[in-house]
């Protein structure tokens, strides 16, 4: 058996007949080879730490140093080259402790002649201990690129039981490694099993599978991902297993329905600008029509008394009709000094008109409420969306209760602010005595298109906007809430003499 490449052997012997008569018998099997010879400490550790050797041959006795002492030495710095012992001295009981200490073989002198075979054996281990060792870092390296990926890998057998779960799955899904291996999928995934099942048959029909998929995770919410699924097939070409890519697109998802949402708003907005232009002009006869009774003569005190009850329902439309193109036209210009009393009027007069007889409005201002900085549109739209809110949270009816007051604030830590805040502040308070918010969807409510109502009932962008609209004032808004009693809001304005707008 010959050997193509010739061996770099290291020879630790201090007999240089017995080391002649090792390279002899090792050209003679056919190996070629490189050998150095040493014959003590000095020597061999310089040897290691300058050259490179495929193989170590030691003598297991010699004065000054021995094999036990070589071997040791190997071990601990080069622990891959195989290392064989020579004797002609070993016992049972040493050849035993050679093999303990890491020897791959012993060889004696007196059978030399197994030296060419133990070295092809214990080169081919060392070949094979190389590849192997090859192979293992590679699936660590690839193990390390699945688990910085960001996208949620895993691999689950046929019938669902999950075999592999990198750490972006753990993040994305919620379940830990150990949680989800030897799980299955179907338990910890699937809302609908029935859609599992539609997926897995298309995927042994095709061999691959791509779509969108609503999916669970362990906190029970709902996330939307973009699947990419692969079957896995064994050495006889029959199906063992499915790859799993998931890619998180609830985000996306959110934006792309938001992005629709604000077309169809500025829709709306274009059209409500025309249908108010309408409005004034059907408004203005009546108006017109009003004076002009007045100015008939032989009017009876119940008919003046209707006659203002139209012009000023009809001033009120008026006034509504500027407000809808106000807001489908959007916030121009700089912002204002805005009497906040005013506002607070006119919505409880508006809520008074609209709202059901059930519920109870109470309003509560300072005398002297100071104004704000801003937009009175946008302000206005802050009081009525909360009113909205609070009037749906109490379906049975209950009270409403608007707040206007000036509080002053010193180094307060508040909601969305990096630093506390002082100073004089405007605060409108919106307070209901409805079922209240449970605590597991508190951190939601300000999300945008988050909502509790039925689908067609609201859209989720109320709190939102009001959220946006007191941030884009340099306010901030709390919310206390407490189930079965209530809840309450507070919009906090700086007052327009802080100057912070």
């Amino acid at each position: 058996m010959g050997m193509k490449q010739t061996l770099r052997i290291l020879h630790l012997e201090d007999n240089p007949v017995d080391a002649e008569m090792v390279k002899s018998m090792l050209e003679a099997d056919g190996i070629a080879c490189d050998i150095k010879r040493v014959w003590d400490e000095p020597s061999f550790r310089s040897a290691l730490d300058q050259e490179k050797f495929d193989l170590i041959i030691s003598d297991y006795s010699m004065p000054s140093f021995n094999g036990l002492a070589a071997l040791d030495i190997s071990r601990q710095h080069y622990p891959d080259i195989p290392f064989v012992l020579v004797s002609g001295t070993l016992g049972e009981e040493a050849a035993v402790q050679s093999l303990r200490s890491g020897a791959t073989d012993y060889i004696l002198k007196d059978r030399l002649s197994r030296l060419s075979a133990a070295i092809h054996r214990v080169l081919n281990e060392a070949r094979e201990r190389t590849r192997r060792r090859a192979v293992e870092e590679q699936i660590r390296e690839q193990a390390a690129l699945l688990d910085a990926a960001q996208d949620a890998i895993y691999v689950h057998s046929l019938t669902g039981q999950i075999l592999y779960w990198n750490q972006s799955a753990e993040r994305i899904f919620g379940w830990t490694i150990a949680e989800a291996v030897g799980e299955n999928s179907i338990n910890l995934l699937w809302p609908d099993p029935q859609l599992r099942e539609t997926v897995q048959q298309a995927l042994l029909e095709t061999g691959h599978w791509f779509g969108e998929l609503t999916q669970k995770t362990r906190g029970g919410n709902e996330i939307v991902v973009q699947s990419r699924r692969t079957l896995l097939r064994d050495d006889q070409d029959r199906p063992k297993s499915v790859l799993v890519i998931n890619t998180d697109v609830t985000e996306r998802k959110k934006m792309e329905q938001q992005l629709l949402r604000a077309q169809r708003m500025e829709i709306v907005g274009t059209l409500a600008g025309g249908i108010a232009h309408d409005l004034n002009n059907v408004l203005l006869p009546v108006l017109v029509g009003v004076d002009l009774l007045r100015g008939a003569g032989d009017i009876t005190p119940d008919q003046e008394g209707i006659l203002d009850m139209m012009k000023r329902s009809a001033q009120r439309g008026s006034e509504m009709v500027k407000r809808i193109l106000s807001f489908s036209r959007g916030i121009t210009g700089q912002p204002a000094e805005v009497p906040i009393a005013p506002i607070i009027k006119e919505v409880q007069e508006l809520l008074q008109a609209t709202f059901p007889r059930p519920i109870q409005i109470q309003v509560h201002m300072d005398a002297d409420l100071k104004p704000v900085f801003g937009h009175a549109t946008q302000l206005h739209q802050v009081l009525m969306n909360l009113c909205v809110n609070a009037r749906d949270a109490m379906p049975q009816g209950g009270t409403l209760t608007i707040t206007g007051t000036t509080v002053h604030l010193d180094r307060k830590t508040v909601p969305e602010q990096p630093q506390p805040v002082s100073g004089d502040y405007v605060c409108l308070t919106v307070a209901d005595t409805g079922a209240g918010i449970p605590e597991d969807i508190k951190k939601t409510i300000f999300d945008p298109f988050f909502t509790t109502k039925a689908s067609g009932k609201g859209t989720g962008l109320g709190l939102s906007t009001v959220l946006s609209i007191v941030k884009s004032h340099n306010g901030f808004l709390t919310v206390e809430s407490e189930l079965g009693k209530g809840t309450r809001f507070a919009a906090h304005f700086p007052a327009a003499e802080a100057g912070n707008l």
